[in-house]
């Protein structure tokens, strides 16, 4: 499932990315090996007995993965706020249409809360402003 996402962004960007935050179920062998011969980072722990990482690694790593929260923040309330976890479709197509059309809206909502708050700092600069020219003591 890691690779066709992969060979996915490739086919949709020209190249396949920097780096890879992902889960450690994707970090099988077969994965990594797939990474490691097209330049893609995995950002995670090395399989098998931890070795004595340098520093520069450890902070690398330690900078890293809080930005996984991040993603996984946004499936738990994919989950709790949007019902993802709720969805009972019988067919493998509808459920996966289901899950893409709750992601599309919560990208809308981020969009649309950005927006808004450009349009709220406008609207406050302009009232500053109109503000200013009625009362220039102010």
């Amino acid at each position: 499932m890691l690779i066709e996402s992969l060979e996915t962004h490739k086919r949709l960007f020209g190249c396949y990315p920097e780096r890879v935050l992902a889960d450690q179920l994707f970090g099988t062998h077969e994965n990594r090996r797939f990474m490691k011969e097209k330049g893609i980072r995995y950002v995670g722990r090395p399989l098998g007995r931890p070795l004595p990482d340098s520093k520069q690694q450890k902070r690398l790593l330690q900078k890293e993965m809080p930005e996984r929260n991040a993603i996984e923040g946004k499936f738990g309330q994919g989950k709790n706020a949007y019902g993802l976890g709720k969805i009972k479709a019988r067919l493998k197509d509808t459920a996966e249409s289901w899950e893409m059309s709750i992601y599309f809206v919560m990208n809308l909502l981020k969009l649309a809360a950005g927006s808004l708050l450009s349009a709220r700092q406008i609207f406050y600069w302009l009232l500053a402003d109109s503000m200013h020219n009625l009362y220039p003591d102010i």
